[in-house]
């Protein structure tokens, strides 16, 4: 995704739908950026916008605000999970984009392992869609008339569970029943637990060939004839900020740990096996 936000030049257009706060630093990037979000929330609790061409627009995924190709790039990152009327904004897609628009697109695996905990603890947690891999490529395909060209796994470091502790240390009137249940075990137990699953699906993976610790896929589409490139996925996944990084490129302040990039937290290190970096 950022090596594809990088190409873009000043004056060309990056929407990011169903953005939140945002997907991404955009103080990074030169191009316009665009924020697409229903949830007027998201942008209240979004940080300051940054300098340059960067706009926030409150507006339906199904029924955009803008005109016909008017987007070099469109990001759905994390977003369709969390949409109604999927089909609606697949077709929206279809008309913002340029002819020669790319599409990045990350979501769970609604059918695996992390996704199901999430939605057990949460209650759901906002996920109202779930997707098969191959069946979520062939409708983007279908209805946005564009090639998936690359595709990535994306491990899980249930990062889920330390926003839960977050959540619990202040929590809202409405809080559901089941995450009432959380609040009578200590921060450092649900702590544990996050370390006990990062670790325990990995080994479960590596000696078992599962896929446990996989949370779900990125896409990268454009209109292309080239062959589908399976990039290997980020098993390092920080537990404090969600960051993947490639395992070569990580501090190692010891054996058996390393250092996040992004957030400069300490991690358990995991070597790359099958697919992974």
């Amino acid at each position: 995704m950022y090596d594809w936000i990088t190409e873009l030049r000043p004056g060309q257009r990056v929407l990011d739908v169903g953005s939140g706060a945002g997907s991404f630093p955009n103080s990074l990037f030169g191009c316009c950026v665009v924020a697409l979000d229903e949830d007027l929330a998201a942008f209240r609790t979004a940080a300051e916008l940054p300098p340059g061409p960067y706009f926030r627009v409150f507006g339906r995924s199904g029924g955009m605000p803008f005109g016909n190709s008017t987007f070099d790039l469109v990001i759905c990152h994390h977003a369709l999970e969390h949409i109604e009327g999927v089909e609606a904004t697949l077709g929206e897609i279809a008309r913002v984009l340029k002819p020669s628009g790319r599409l990045y697109i990350a979501v769970p695996n609604g059918y695996g392992f992390c996704d199901g905990l999430y939605r057990w603890i949460f209650q759901g947690g906002g996920h109202v869609n779930r997707f098969r891999r191959d069946a979520l490529v062939a409708s983007v395909e279908g209805s946005v008339r564009i090639r998936l060209v690359r595709r990535q796994q994306l491990y899980s470091s249930f990062v889920y569970l330390r926003r839960l502790i977050e959540l619990l240390q202040a929590p809202p009137p409405d809080l559901a029943p089941r995450l009432l249940a959380f609040r009578r075990l200590p921060p450092r137990a649900i702590g544990l637990l996050q370390h006990v699953l990062y670790i325990g699906t990995r080994l479960a993976d590596r000696l078992f060939h599962t896929d446990l610790a996989l949370y779900g896929w990125a896409f990268y589409f454009e209109r292309s004839s080239a062959p589908v490139v399976q990039e290997p996925g980020y098993i390092n996944v920080c537990l404090y900020c969600g960051a993947g990084h490639p395992a070569a490129s990580l501090e190692r302040p010891s054996r058996f740990t390393c250092r996040c990039t992004a957030c400069n937290r300490v991690n358990p290190y995991f070597a790359p096996f099958g697919n992974t970096l």
